[in-house]
């Protein structure tokens, strides 16, 4: 039987629960969605250090992302968008759109552990293993952003569905770091994969060969 664990700060609310409908609907109500400096610098500044071209850095920074200034205390989910979109096609041009956006996704983890806030976060992570890793997935995600909402569901001892409301190509950038960060919590062969989505949502199969909890 299935069994629904939900993060913790909404684990008795209704707003939620129906990924087709209500949630969408409080999208539309919602402030605008912003983007953070943890998730930035993790992977404009660590993740991808040394491999921001001259040109890719002068796109970015017409999209309101200057490397070579202090980053703003926020940044648009538009303009990340575009930031994200420029940069998979630049440094993985050869690649399905897809691949490129979730090795980015993958990526920033690498460099987001190398920031003050992800050594604390993945450190943590570590030590709870991947289910307490997923539990805590709201928590996680909502230091780089003020929009995420997750619905997690329990498919077996080590595999779950995973909710989020991740807009378009997001969804595979979200793929790579939600793959990161389960190997990051000790999931052995650890694996994320796209079940469905639309254009405001997206559902993940994820599962490890590691049944510690």
């Amino acid at each position: 039987m299935r069994k629904p664990r939900m993060s913790e700060p909404h684990r008795t609310s209704g707003a939620w629960l129906d990924p087709a409908g209500t949630a969408r609907a409080g999208m539309h109500f919602m402030a605008e969605r912003l983007v953070f400096p943890p998730i930035v610098e993790g992977l404009f500044v660590r993740g991808l250090s040394g491999r921001v071209t001259p040109l890719l850095k002068e796109q970015l920074r017409s999209e309101g992302l200057d490397l070579d200034r202090p980053l703003l205390p926020a940044y648009s989910l538009e303009a990340w968008i575009r930031c994200v979109t420029l940069t998979a096609k630049a440094l993985h041009p050869q690649e399905p759109d897809e691949v490129a956006w979730r090795m980015l996704g993958e990526r920033m983890i690498d460099g987001y552990r190398d920031t003050l806030m992800g050594r604390a976060l993945l450190g943590v992570m570590k030590l709870l293993g991947p289910w307490r890793m997923l539990s805590k997935a709201q928590h996680g995600f909502r230091t780089s952003n003020n929009y995420t909402e997750v619905r997690i569901t329990e498919t077996g001892p080590t595999e779950a569905e995973v909710w989020l409301n991740e807009p378009g190509m997001l969804r595979y950038f979200k793929q790579g770091v939600m793959l990161a960060m389960s190997r990051a919590a000790g999931g052995v062969a650890a694996s994320v994969d796209v079940r469905a989505f639309d254009e405001h949502c997206v559902t993940y199969r994820v599962s490890w060969k590691d049944s510690g909890r």
